[in-house]
């Protein structure tokens, strides 16, 4: 098969599951960390991971502290949840820009964009008030975006109703329209003749708005 050669040019279906990469614990071990917005991860929520870190660190034998660390907090401080949002935000972003050069036709390039400004939106009104709803609607998110924000910048123009009119005539009332074939009620993916490069552009396009919206323009 011609997927996932970085992992050797003999990686193949034969090879034995490494199975503590399943634990959170295995992997303070190596040292490692996810990237954010081509950024080391390492140090993000560290105010909040102090007394967590005083916790874990016996997690130095792995064999006998596996279980003591899902890889979950609780109580997190405010500024670490706002900067692990806007990061998990930028990295979505990175990765919608890099996906509409290598596959621009791709559903899977339409999810990453779509869900990066369900991300813009949700950092934005955890700003604004501190808490996450958990809905994946983009109507109702750009309707409470601008029920907290005082928006007459004639360049935020059309978000809402782009958002009200692509939930529903082109996901039909399904948030997890690119993510999955099949949804609720028995209904299926009919996209089929859709333009991908088009609703990217329209992404895109909303993306750089809550960017600049948002102040961070020499973030990106």
């Amino acid at each position: 098969m011609k997927v996932f050669k970085m992992f050797g040019k003999d990686f193949c279906y034969k090879e034995l599951l490494q199975l503590d990469g399943a634990f959170s614990a295995a992997h303070i071990n190596y040292g490692k960390s996810p990237v954010f917005n081509n950024i080391d991860g390492k140090n993000l929520a560290k105010n909040s991971r102090k007394k967590s870190l005083t916790n874990t660190e016996i997690i130095n034998n792995v064999l006998e502290n596996i279980y003591s660390f899902n890889g979950t907090e609780k109580d997190f401080h405010k500024n670490d949840r706002i900067i692990l949002w806007k990061s998990y935000w930028l990295e979505y972003i990175n990765s919608f820009d890099k996906m509409i050069d290598s596959s621009p036709n791709s559903v899977v390039t339409v999810y990453i964009g779509r869900h990066a400004v369900e991300i813009g939106f949700k950092y934005l009104l955890l700003k604004k008030t501190d808490q996450i709803d958990t809905i994946h609607d983009l109507e109702k998110l750009s309707n409470m975006l601008y029920s907290k924000f005082n928006i007459n910048d004639d360049y935020m123009d059309y978000v809402q109703e782009f958002c009200k009119y692509f939930s529903q005539y082109i996901e039909g009332g399904n948030a997890e329209y690119f993510r999955y074939p099949e949804y609720k009620g028995n209904t299926y993916f009919a996209g089929n003749c859709l333009d991908i490069k088009w609703i990217s552009y329209n992404l895109a396009l909303i993306i750089l708005k809550l960017i600049h919206f948002s102040g961070m323009d020499n973030e990106i």
